[in-house]
């Protein structure tokens, strides 16, 4: 991984797998916070821009229908960052070769599992509804595996809150978790973030104690 001292000459390469909810909000909070840091950002993501995503997540009615990752491109080329996009999903760890860091914001177990494999420093980022939950490569191996059990693809917002009108704001959360943990390894070389779970509305929330492992 380069060193912090070598941020400024050789940019860390970070890959962000998902560009919705999370992942477009996180672009944007990343390429204005790097201000004075060069970034190498690749933005993965196969979904393209659905009507019920502008409510949420950082894209116009113009964008309906063309690639997420695209757009976010497209949308911080004018920045001083090198801003890729693969508008393919993650589905092989092959995918995740030549990153220094990999976020991961998607709502599907198989990514999440790809990225909790790889021998880099990682952020997998979550949110449902209020709430967000946030893993990182720091964490028990025991508690990564009981947090990402199979289940079905879900979106942040929990169903008919769009079509009532509004909006829940857990993904606001996680993404500046999460570029808040980009920035202090590109800036410091560090990895300050660990397991959390917080509401919105009500803070800090607790994990369930980890099994005990036998000797």
């Amino acid at each position: 991984m380069n060193s912090p001292a070598s941020a400024q000459n050789t940019p860390q390469r970070v890959l962000l797998v998902g560009a919705g909810g999370i992942g477009s909000h996180l672009t944007d909070l990343l390429c204005r916070g790097l201000h004075g840091h060069a970034l190498d950002l690749t933005l993965m993501d196969g979904d393209v821009v659905e009507e019920r995503n502008l409510a949420h997540q950082r894209f116009q009615p113009n964008d309906i229908g063309r690639s997420k990752a695209d757009v976010l491109a497209e949308i911080h080329a004018k920045t001083d960052h090198n801003v890729t996009s693969y508008a393919e999903d993650l589905r092989e760890a092959s995918q995740l070769e030549g990153f220094d860091l990999i976020v991961v914001a998607v709502d599907r177990p198989l990514p999440r599992r790809l990225v909790h494999s790889t021998n880099v420093p990682w952020i997998d980022l979550r949110s449902t509804g209020r709430g967000m939950l946030v893993l990182t490569h720091l964490d028990a191996p025991e508690r990564i595996a009981s947090q990402t059990p199979d289940h079905a693809p879900a979106s942040c917002q929990a169903e008919g809150v769009l079509e009532a009108g509004f909006v829940q704001v857990g993904f606001a959360l996680a993404a500046a978790v999460g570029a808040q943990w980009v920035i202090d390894q590109v800036v410091h070389g560090r990895s300050p973030a660990k397991a959390m779970m917080m509401d919105a509305a009500y803070g800090g929330l607790s994990f369930a104690p980890l099994p005990e492992v036998n000797a």
